[in-house]
């Protein structure tokens, strides 16, 4: 009963009965065509046996060749097959009457046993066939085709009752349906528009009848439970705006607070300097007598002090406060209880124990937050009260909030810090390995030929003497141009808008400390390469040139810059060349490859050198295109 009460059940039941009855009526006249369709045809064949007879016999009167004759009995017998099996493709077929059956048997044994039998004698013996076995074959087909027309003419009568049953179902089932949508939707959403004006008009808590439908029911309720409401509101909306407005302006002011404690932290580049202010504004948003922040140290199970406002002296420098076993906030730290403290507080046997060091200085509370940071503390920062004092819920929850961005700004600038001075120590390492491929085995070699011009000077060997003092000659020479090469290098500055300049810079000193024609060229618009990735590239297009400078004896150097999918750079000289099946080797002992291979590395890109003996070197240098992000 429940389901017959939905509007939907409703709907959907009536159209499936209109479906039903329509989709019947329209197969029954489907099938009826069908029929009158497979009617004519049959009529159209049987028809033609007429004409097909009359032909045969004019044939044999004519004594036409034998041969045209039995084609014509041949298409008559077709013909006749095709009325007795019929063909549905065109279509084509008889009534399935009696009376049709009965015609069509006779007009078969006639044609078998009299008419077929009397024209293929014709074919031998030529005799003229009498008319009136001609009319009273043609009279058998004549009743056959009556029969198939009595039948199509009654089709054709239900074709048309049905047509006209059709044609008042849609009519009738037009005006029901007018009227069930009266009813069930059209009554229905009257009496919720009437509802609608009268809570246009002012008139809030007008109830509207509930419908019998399901849908229309809860429609009706929902619409008086919100008539209802509206009638609550109004009575109190000078309130609720108010209450709302109040809310509205603490969401905004906790959003204000959030967003200027971002931007003050995002500034800051010191912890010091960061907890200092941090502190202020927070002193400035709850009325406490001082503040500190700690940060800790669990290594050394301590607490330092890193800001503080209003905090005696004594508490500034006490041990007891920075100590995590001897602390209030030291144990918060370690325990997790960040419940407020008041101090004073009578022991379980009644007695009041020693004041504290906070008490000593006039605080009689304590409110502790917790700083951390993906779940690790970092520190801790106290409000003191001289008075119990208890913080409100949004007030406690914006002080947790900013303490946990403060924490995230720790920990960010203990990030930076610690970045920087690993970037120091990685380029320093690298500064040490270039002064020790470079100065430092030069110097080994002007020591070993000091002690040989020694050992000669001793012997009285003068041209050996000579022969040495000539190798430290040029041993300090080629010290004096790793010295001055690598000042100049320490002092390239390049940016995003100098990249090229410092490379045209670079190639013009190689060319003008060797005087060895040196080329750039430059193709390609892709994106430039951040700053990380420039330097390293700078960086190992002077160890590059500083070698072919050494150990290539070239005159002619190209350096060329591809910057399409992947930024490649490929400097190649027509040095002497050196084997590369030494090449791993050689870069063991080598720490200018070495440097090279690690500045690739840092910046995820492909070193490759290739080189034959006297045909020069090439050094080509890969960023992919995955790797040439725009930081």
């Amino acid at each position: 009963m429940k389901y017959t009460k939905s509007l939907s059940a409703r709907l959907k039941l009536l159209t499936l009965l209109w479906v039903a009855v329509a989709v019947a009526s329209i197969v029954l006249t489907l099938l009826l065509s069908w029929r009158l369709e497979g009617g004519a045809a049959a009529i159209n064949d049987a028809g033609s046996l007429r004409m097909q007879t009359y032909r045969l016999g004019l044939l044999v009167y004519e004594n036409r060749p034998a041969a045209e004759i039995n084609q014509k009995i041949q298409r008559f017998d077709a013909t006749l097959a095709t009325l007795v099996k019929g063909d549905p493709s065109r279509p084509l077929f008889l009534p399935p009457t009696a009376e049709v059956q009965a015609h069509m048997a006779t007009l078969q044994q006639q044609w078998q046993q009299e008419m077929k039998p009397l024209f293929q004698a014709a074919l031998t013996q030529p005799q003229a066939v009498h008319n009136e076995r001609l009319q009273q074959f043609v009279g058998s087909i004549d009743k056959l085709v009556l029969a198939v027309e009595a039948v199509n003419a009654r089709n054709t009568e239900w074709l048309r009752l049905f047509q006209s049953g059709l044609l008042a179902m849609v009519l009738l089932s037009a005006g029901v349906m007018v009227v069930l949508l009266y009813l069930w939707i059209i009554k229905p959403l009257e009496a919720l528009q009437r509802g609608v004006v009268a809570i246009h008009d002012g008139n809030f808590g007008v109830q509207v009848p509930r419908d019998k439908a399901t849908e229309f029911a809860q429609v009706d309720d929902g619409f008086n439970q919100m008539s209802t409401r509206l009638q609550q509101l109004y009575t109190n909306l000078e309130q609720q705006v108010a209450d709302k407005t109040r809310d509205l302006a603490d969401k905004n002011y906790t959003l204000e607070t959030l967003y200027f404690f971002l931007h003050f932290l995002n500034q800051t580049t010191g912890i010091e300097a960061a907890a200092q202010g941090f502190l202020s504004k927070i002193m400035a948003l709850v009325p406490a007598q001082a503040g500190s922040v700690r940060l800790v140290d669990f290594q050394r199970q301590r607490m330092d002090l890193v800001a503080q406002i209003g905090l005696p002296e004594a508490l500034q420098s006490a041990e007891a406060c920075q100590r995590l076993d001897d602390c209030f906030c030291g144990q918060a730290v370690q325990s997790g209880d960040w419940q407020p403290i008041r101090f004073g507080l009578p022991m379980p046997d009644g007695s009041t124990g020693l004041p504290t060091g906070c008490e000593k200085s006039g605080f009689q509370y304590l409110h502790l937050l917790h700083i951390r940071h993906n779940e690790q503390e970092l520190g801790v920062m106290a409000l003191y009260f001289d008075q119990p004092y208890s913080l409100a819920t949004a007030t406690g929850q914006l002080l947790n909030a900013l303490c946990l961005n403060f924490g995230v700004a720790v920990a960010n600038i203990r990030l930076a810090e610690e970045s920087r001075q690993l970037a120091v120590l990685q380029e320093r390492n690298l500064m040490a390995q270039g002064l020790h491929d470079s100065i430092a085995q030069t110097l080994t070699f002007l020591n070993l030929q000091v002690q040989m011009l020694e050992s000669a000077l001793a012997a009285q060997q003068p041209e050996q003497a000579a022969e040495n003092v000539q190798f430290i000659k040029d041993g300090v020479q080629e010290c004096y141009e790793d010295v001055r090469e690598l000042l100049l290098n320490f002092r390239t500055k390049i940016s995003r808008k100098e990249f090229t300049e410092a490379v045209r810079t670079l190639a013009q000193r190689f060319e003008q400390q060797t005087h060895v024609a040196t080329n750039v060229r430059w193709q390609g618009t892709g994106p430039p390469l951040n700053a990380e990735q420039q330097l390293q590239f700078i960086f190992i297009l002077q160890e590059s040139l500083s070698n072919i400078r050494k150990h290539a004896h070239a005159d002619q150097v190209k350096i060329e810059f591809d910057n399409q999918h992947d930024f490649t750079m490929t400097i190649t000289d027509n040095g002497c060349g050196f084997d590369t099946a030494a090449l791993a080797k050689l870069s063991g002992s080598h720490v200018g490859l070495g440097i090279m291979r690690e500045r690739a590395l840092r910046i995820r890109a492909g070193l490759n050198i290739t080189s034959q003996p006297g045909t020069g070197s090439q050094v080509r240098l890969c960023l992919p295109h995955q790797e040439r992000n725009l930081a």
